[in-house]
């Protein structure tokens, strides 16, 4: 498969691309945390930020009702005086109930007196608000008391549960240092009017938005993510990779050593993820705030902004870590641009070295020694503890395959020396994990069998050499050849008073023709032995070719009383090769049946396909006695009798073969007696 090919402007397109996703991404999921709390909560009223606000507001009370006892002083300062009547102007501002939703009225400890209310005329707490909450606090303090058991009995006692007046009256009475504890009752309206806008609407509206939004944030953040994921994927894919080259690139940044690399990218990675984990704890105070008070949304915004530009930052640093680390292993360089590896390379190769530059009997001899030694500190700590056993087990089992390794390694190099020596000069050992002395021994059989390679290609050049010259001189043969015939022809158009010259010319005529046929066939066979004709595969139909052929030699065969039986399979035959060569082929075949085949027998053409291959056989009797051996009918000037009576020149079947091997097939010959049958088989076209 072709490498996706990247240009510069896609890669900073995919990079922007992901640096922003994640960016927006991140954001997104920020927010589905914060309003994850609004998600546990049946309602917003049991969110913990609800707890706190009414805690807050509850202590503003008791600061309004210290600062009113601090204005009842005679020696309080004109300045003080002023400052703590505009903090309680600007209380009731707060507390205005068309400013907020909070509610309260403050009571003493008996539940008689109201000392301080936001309530309406005629209103009562308990029937515009859905719950109330009761808390105490000592008059002229600043604070709620933190005390569950005291807020619970003062609710009992306004609720009227108290059974025993004597604790009634205990708690309404001042104590003994002049402090009397008080009772605040608080709640908030169940409906938010439009124009407040104060803590509580604020946390309402931010409960219904993360119960509509929520899952808007997460699915948002998960496609972000994924698509920055992508875009990472598609940066790895064309790493080191320019457009237009499939070449592996190393950058000025994959040239540094990777372990000092990963150590800096693992520092300002670290540094990030802190930086995320301490705004991310600053988020999570703010965070509680985020909607519901104007004073943290700014500083809740900025530190959400901020852990998403961290995110940005620490993917950004991830990205160039895998992408030198991919472009590394693709440039196949990870380990050469490594220190360590490096480093451990150069001693493991040192050590290799000085240990194979021992003779073979000290290494043999050393690895036995360390082996004996190992058996006899093993079998000695055994004694004492079982597990020194299982390392003698281990080591033994390891013995054990290193030899099993080292004979199969021996068994493959008396296989391949077999092979050489049985003529495949192109045998060639696999050498990949061999033992060192091994490998070295196939090494020096596979020089050999390159040098023998070596002298049977100067053999093959000789022979060469030979087809070239045959084919100059035949090539010088046919000018004067073709002078002859030219002057044979013009002397049978002439008048001829000697009956026995026209009988000479006859003579000359076949003479010619059989010398410039024989020519040819020189020729022809010289290069298709050499291989330099040009081969022009197509597919091609063998059956309709077959018929052509019989078209042309009918006649002839017919002259001969040779009948012709073919059998093809339906439909048309389709192969794999070049037009006119096998059309010589075919023609070669016939000529062979029509010069040797007896007079009044069949030839029998079979056509069949299978396996992927299209097999032609031709089938006839023999005129004269073969005895000649397959192989040798195949040979250049070699003929089924040895008489040299017929007018055959020995070259046909040689050329058959020749042509057939240059389409990729197959040609064979099999003698039986006197039957003679010849096998082509070429690919299938489909």
């Amino acid at each position: 498969m072709k490498r996706l090919q990247t240009s510069t402007a896609a890669k900073c397109v995919a990079v922007l691309l992901m640096l922003a996703a994640v960016f927006v991404g991140t954001l997104c999921a920020v927010k589905a945390l914060l309003a994850l709390p609004c998600l546990e909560a049946e309602s917003w009223t049991e969110i913990s930020q609800f707890r706190q606000m009414l805690r807050a507001r509850e202590d503003n009370v008791t600061f309004y009702l210290a600062d009113q006892q601090r204005l009842a002083q005679p020696d309080l300062t004109y300045l003080d005086r002023q400052q703590l009547e505009n903090s309680a102007a600007e209380y009731w501002k707060q507390t205005d109930p068309s400013a907020t939703m909070f509610r309260f009225q403050v009571k003493t400890a008996d539940g008689l007196k109201v000392l301080c209310s936001n309530l309406g005329e005629g209103e009562v707490l308990s029937e515009i608000v859905e719950t109330v909450y009761y808390d105490a606090f000592q008059l002229g303090g600043y604070g709620i008391i933190d005390d569950a058991g005291w807020s619970q009995e003062a609710a009992g006692i306004l609720s009227g549960s108290a059974s025993d007046p004597a604790l009634t009256e205990s708690k309404t009475a001042p104590e003994a240092d002049g402090s009397v504890f008080c009772i605040i009752e608080c709640g908030v309206v169940p409906a938010v009017p439009d124009q407040v806008s104060d803590e509580f609407a604020s946390l309402y509206r931010s409960y219904q938005h993360g119960q509509d939004y929520f899952s808007g944030y997460v699915w948002t953040s998960a496609a972000l993510l994924v698509l920055a994921l992508f875009c990472l994927l598609y940066l790895l894919w064309g790493a080191g990779h320019k457009a237009g080259t499939e070449d592996v690139t190393l950058s000025w940044q994959d040239r540094i050593f990777f372990d000092a690399y990963l150590f800096v990218m693992l520092c300002v990675g670290t540094a990030l993820f802190a930086g995320g984990l301490y705004l991310g704890e600053n988020l999570y105070y703010y965070g509680f705030y985020h909607e519901f008070s104007d004073s943290y949304a700014e500083e809740a915004k900025l530190l959400s902004l901020a852990i998403a530009a961290l995110a940005a930052l620490f993917m950004g640093v991830a990205a160039l870590t895998l992408r030198t680390l991919v472009v590394r292993c693709k440039a196949r360089m990870l380990a050469h641009t490594t220190l360590l590896c490096r480093v451990v390379g150069w001693m493991v190769r040192t050590i290799r070295d000085f240990v194979l530059g021992l003779p073979l009997t000290w290494r043999v001899a050393a690895a036995y020694a360390i082996f004996f030694l190992a058996n006899v500190m093993l079998l000695t700590q055994g004694m004492y503890n079982g597990f020194w056993i299982l390392l003698w087990f281990i080591l033994h089992i390891g013995v054990l395959l290193a030899l099993c390794w080292w004979s199969l390694c021996f068994h493959r190099l008396r296989k391949g020396s077999q092979a050489i020596a049985a003529g495949n000069l192109s045998y060639q050992l696999d050498t990949a994990r061999m033992p060192h002395d091994l490998k070295a021994h196939a090494e020096d059989l596979n020089n050999i069998s390159a040098g023998l390679s070596s002298a049977v290609d100067e053999q093959m050049k000789s022979e060469r050499f030979k087809a070239e010259l045959i084919t100059n001189v035949s090539h010088d043969l046919k000018t004067p050849l073709t002078s002859i015939i030219n002057y044979v022809d013009l002397l049978k158009t002439t008048e001829q008073h000697d009956p026995r010259a026209q009988d000479y010319i006859e003579v000359l005529d076949r003479k010619a023709q059989r010398l410039k046929k024989l020519t040819e066939d020189l020729v022809e066979a010289s290069k298709a032995s050499t291989g330099v004709l040009t081969v022009n595969r197509e597919k091609i139909g063998m059956a309709q070719l077959m018929d052509q052929a019989l078209g042309e030699w009918t006649e002839k065969l017919e002259a001969r009383k040779l009948t012709v039986v073919t059998s093809l399979p339906e439909g048309e035959t389709w192969v794999y090769a070049d037009g006119r060569h096998l059309w010589r082929v075919i023609d070669n075949l016939l000529s062979n049946c029509a010069k040797y085949a007896m007079e009044g027998t069949r030839i029998y053409l079979d056509l069949t396909r299978g396996k992927g291959r299209i097999t032609l056989s031709v089938k006839n009797i023999s005129r004269e006695p073969l005895n000649v051996p397959p192989e040798r009918l195949m040979e250049r000037f070699v003929r089924g009798e040895e008489s040299r009576t017929t007018e055959g020149s020995g070259l046909g079947l040689s050329i058959a073969r020749s042509l057939t091997e240059l389409q990729g097939g197959t040609f064979d010959l099999a003698v039986d007696g006197d039957l003679f049958k010849a096998t082509v088989s070429l690919p299938q076209a489909n």
